[in-house]
């Protein structure tokens, strides 16, 4: 889709149009100003004013592709997340089930495992995609889509670690704290915490990416 934005442009400038009335155009159609300024970059710049040319729409196909592909990750990442959760839960039980009574459960693993073995491949090669998908054009690491589905991970994760340490804080309080309890908590913690660190860097790698492209074009 670049190389028809590229295209656009290119005719828009050969025809007198000036970058900001292209940038104008193609901003009312749906398109990010970063990918348009980052493009307009490479063209010599047309003072005088042109007839605009039709400026080309989003493919619906291709938002609709984005929406699919991020929501079937994050999905994939949540019962990845839940059945690592589970299994080490389920340990934690095993090892110390002499001290709380609580009787290890193969059904309760084994459906776990289940989930981990389907979710986990699914999430790793969808998300090899998007990452090979952004190496290639750099520029769709500005998609709403993707900003959208990334600022929602981080969000509920923050959501999960911050309650995590609440009803931890709340059992020291009311003595009811036991090695267990503290044990899955940390489980809970430790998951959230890879969840969130993996997504904030991929948030400031699309800064640096930002920051790089307008350093270069103010230099």
């Amino acid at each position: 889709m670049s190389k028809e934005l590229r295209k656009y442009i290119e005719t828009a400038l050969s025809k007198g149009a000036s970058k900001e009335q292209i940038t104008e155009t193609l901003v009312s159609s749906g398109w990010s100003a970063e990918v348009i300024k980052k493009i307009t970059s490479d063209f010599a710049a047309v003072d005088s004013f042109g007839i605009p040319v039709p400026a080309p729409k989003m493919q619906a196909h291709h938002v609709s592709r984005d929406l699919f592909v991020y929501f079937i990750i994050f999905i994939t990442l949540s019962f990845s997340s839940f059945a690592v959760g589970s299994i080490f839960f389920e340990l934690v039980d095993y090892f110390f089930k002499n001290l709380t009574g609580h009787r290890y459960s193969h059904t309760n693993i084994s459906w776990a495992l289940a989930q981990l073995i389907v979710a986990f491949p699914i999430f790793s090669l969808l998300s090899a995609w998007v990452n090979k998908n952004l190496e290639k054009y750099p520029e769709k690491r500005e998609s709403l889509i993707r900003k959208l589905m990334i600022y929602f991970i981080l969000t509920i994760t923050a959501i999960v670690s911050i309650s995590d340490l609440i009803i931890v804080l709340a059992g020291f309080l009311k003595g009811e704290l036991t090695l267990t309890f503290i044990l899955d908590s940390l489980v809970v913690l430790g998951i959230s915490i890879l969840i969130f660190s993996y997504y904030f860097y991929e948030v400031r790698q699309d800064d640096n990416l930002i920051k790089i492209k307008s350093d270069t074009q103010n230099d």
